[in-house]
């Protein structure tokens, strides 16, 4: 599971680009700005000139490589094969070791270290938190006053933390024993209505035979997961976290969330600090190998590429390191520095504890249902699926269907889990069996929100731009709940949904709308709550 390409040099890939503008035509920064500079054909360019050496201003190189969503749509579309995308990643570690990461984004890196830390600790001091849910059209935020001095709209939804986090808000360990009695008689899920009334009954049906038969197996193999929660899910939606135990637990697996593990590191290796990821991936390495665990489970969509791909990079576990590139003025290409291999010498027990515990055991939470329940992709594609769940079968509803009584839901994919982990079917896959809900599917589904990690809070007017066209998919799919599997990703589409259906709706004179945004896991663990009462 450490990657699905082949190893391979990145100095290899400054060779490849062919200057065709296919990366331009998928690029969402690109298509905001117009300009050649913003797209990955420019940032190539502008990478090589800056390995070379030439005169170019540290003003210039942030602006147009910090302008990156590390979405890798330009990766999927390049005909030559060429990773655009971690070249320039290379040139943001080049900067980064120049000292050239920005200030502000220091501070802000250095917050995040700890799981805990003095941020959200002082805002749920100050009374800046919530209780209720984390959705809602009314009222500003409290912290809306600061938002100019951001460089934001003052009229911005950013989501409060939840007055406890996951995180030591209850247990380090959820034994799933605790739903044998309800789970171990079959017949009383048989001859009445499963779930509530408007459930569709050949699909609950289904869906709770998979998960008794699960349930069993687990329970027998006496299987275990290390939850990795990750700071956005464990601090903004615990409720996540909670739905997540819980269909484990109920699918007859252990759950280990250990209160002292840390980030993963992804923060600071977006932004180029190769050492501080470092740093932070090989802690998080020793806490995880404390625990023993059959499964590492993830829902964070760029912690979990992190914990796939890129922790055997930052151990100089695989020769396709990109952290340090030069330039060789006789021959006249780019070569890999030999001080590249000091990591390998300086983690090597780092990196043989990842080898023998962690590699290869890492799951996304929506591959790891599908791949327990036995759900498989359609052989008919993507774009026309049908849902082999067992030996029942069923095709997609369609989004017309008048005399469905159920709520819809459309789903957006994240990037770093569609393009970076290849998880692109499996939670269209679980909407599709969810007895309460009638999927519908979004138009350009997994094209780019214009979240992008910490890109929504640097860009915001760029943010804004590439959020338009997703959010006029949403208005197109008219769903009563949107679903996606990133934290960060349900950040942006709360902040941007909330300003069309709710601020715009009001300054047109129309009512305002209220469309959550959920995972799907918590869709999921609400109709299996409704089967099991």
């Amino acid at each position: 599971m450490v990657s699905d390409k082949p190893e391979r040099n990145l100095t290899d890939d400054f060779l490849l680009c062919n200057r065709c503008g296919a990366c331009r035509a998928v690029c969402p920064v690109a298509g905001a700005l117009g300009e050649e500079w913003a797209s990955a054909r420019g940032k190539v360019e502008l990478a090589e000139a800056f390995f070379r050496g030439e005169d170019l201003s540290d003003e210039d190189l942030q602006k147009t490589f910090g302008l990156c969503l590390h979405c890798m749509a330009c990766e999927d579309n390049c005909p030559s094969g060429m990773r655009a995308h971690e070249v320039i990643l290379a040139a943001k570690a080049e900067m980064a070791r120049r000292g050239m990461i920005p200030l502000m984004k220091r501070i802000a890196l250095k917050m995040l270290e700890g799981m805990d830390n003095v941020l959200f600790r002082m805002m749920r001091m100050l009374g800046l938190s919530r209780k209720g849910p984390p959705h809602g059209t009314g009222g500003k935020s409290p912290l809306s006053i600061f938002f100019p001095l951001l460089g934001w709209p003052r009229q911005r939804f950013f989501p409060l933390p939840k007055d406890k986090p996951f995180l030591r808000k209850g247990s380090e360990f959820y034994p799933a024993s605790f739903f044998d009695e309800i789970m171990l008689d079959p017949a009383r899920f048989t001859g009445k209505t499963i779930g509530d009334a408007g459930f569709d009954q050949v699909a609950a049906s289904v869906l709770i035979d998979l998960v008794l038969k699960t349930r069993i197996k687990n329970r027998a193999e006496r299987r275990r997961v290390y939850f990795f929660v990750g700071h956005t899910v464990n601090h903004f939606f615990p409720e996540e976290a909670e739905a997540i135990v819980l269909v484990l637990n109920i699918l007859g697996i252990d759950v280990h969330a250990p209160f002292d593990q840390v980030c993963c590191g992804a923060p600071a290796f977006y932004t180029g600090d190769i050492e501080a990821a470092r740093r932070a991936a090989a802690k998080a390495v020793e806490r995880i190998s404390r625990v023993p665990f059959d499964w590492i489970v993830t829902s964070c969509s760029s912690g979990g590429r992190m914990l796939k791909h890129e922790f055997p990079r930052l151990f100089d576990l695989s020769e396709d390191g990109f952290f340090n590139i030069a330039w060789d003025p006789v021959t006249e290409v780019f070569t890999r520095k030999s001080e590249g291999s000091s990591a390998r010498e300086e983690y090597l027990e780092t990196g043989e504890l990842y080898r023998k515990q962690i590699e290869g055991r890492i799951f996304d939470i929506n591959e790891l249902i599908v791949d327990l329940l036995g759900m498989e992709k359609a052989v008919r594609g993507f774009d026309s699926m049908v849902v082999n769940i067992g030996e029942g079968q069923k095709e997609s509803t369609e989004p017309d269907n008048p005399v469905d009584p159920r709520a819809t839901v459309t789903y957006h994919h994240p990037c770093h889990l569609n393009r970076g982990q290849k998880i692109d079917w499996q939670p269209e896959i679980i909407l599709e069996s969810l007895p309460g809900w009638k999927y519908v599917r979004m138009k350009d589904a997994d094209e780019c929100c214009g979240g992008g990690g910490m890109f929504t809070f640097t860009y915001p007017d760029e943010s804004e731009t590439i959020a338009k066209r997703k959010i006029d998919a949403v208005e197109d799919a008219d769903p009563g709940v949107v679903a996606t599997a990133c934290p960060l990703c349900r950040i942006q589409l709360m902040d941007m949904m909330k300003r069309r259906f709710a601020t715009e709706a009001k300054e047109n004179g129309l009512p305002p709308r209220e469309i959550p945004v959920v995972s799907p896991v918590e869709l999921l663990a609400g109709d299996l709550l409704k089967i099991l009462k």
